[in-house]
């Protein structure tokens, strides 16, 4: 049985599910329950441990409505991350839930978490040895004082482009979020444009070597 973890404000949602599969950092799955929505929502994995599946949502979405009822998942989908030596990790919003799972699993040398304030601070389980800011501040600003080069992110699309162009000495990996429909590639509702390329997130994906992706590209 799913059960929902709510933030002080409302504004986030823990939903945790029985699974006995498995998953790693990078995938994601679809969630819909048997009444809605029409097409499944993909969730990003924030913890996967003892049998228990966990996905941060934030509320206020069309999801919200179908949370208490009995929850269809599919998956795991997307390629998993392999463990990057050095690591900073980088999360904005929700975002922070791939980048909490990678950490899980492979550890990380530092991480910078940014958010409009702090109530998911107080929601979400943060490791001692990180950095967290609110506006105004971004975790681009403390990016730019931290001397590690392998940056793995999660977060609006601002915030990406402006790791891109603030620190082009780094080697900046996004887990890019789009939205789609089939999780398989068939819809093209998650297209990036690449230099080799038009390629998808979730099939693709959802992680993307930065240099190699054009921010700027909208689909057609």
């Amino acid at each position: 049985m799913e059960m929902l973890k709510i933030s002080e404000k409302g504004s986030y949602v823990l939903l945790e599910l029985p699974y006995n599969g498995k998953a790693m950092p990078g995938q994601f799955f679809t969630i819909k329950a048997k009444t809605g929505p029409y097409i499944p929502r993909p969730f990003s994995v924030y913890e996967l441990k003892d049998g228990n599946l966990k996905f941060l949502i934030k509320a206020g979405g069309e999801m919200q409505q179908f949370l208490n009822e009995d929850i269809i998942i599919d998956g795991p989908f997307g390629n998993p991350i392999s463990k990057i030596d050095d690591v900073l990790l980088i999360a904005g919003g929700v975002g922070y839930a791939p980048i909490h799972f990678y950490a899980l699993v492979y550890g990380f040398k530092e991480m910078i978490i940014g958010m409009p304030d702090d109530e998911l601070f107080d929601f979400v389980d943060i490791p001692d040895h990180c950095v967290y800011v609110v506006n105004p501040t971004t975790p681009v600003d403390l990016a730019k004082l931290s001397p590690l080069k392998n940056i793995l992110v999660c977060g609006p699309h601002e915030m990406i482009k402006g790791l891109k162009r603030d620190l082009p000495e780094s080697t900046l990996y996004a887990i890019m979020e789009e939205k789609m429909a089939c999780a398989r590639g068939m819809c093209e509702g998650c297209a990036v444009m690449t230099r080799d390329g038009v390629k998808f997130v979730c099939k693709d994906g959802p992680t993307f070597k930065v240099s190699e992706v054009d921010l700027e590209w909208t689909y057609q």
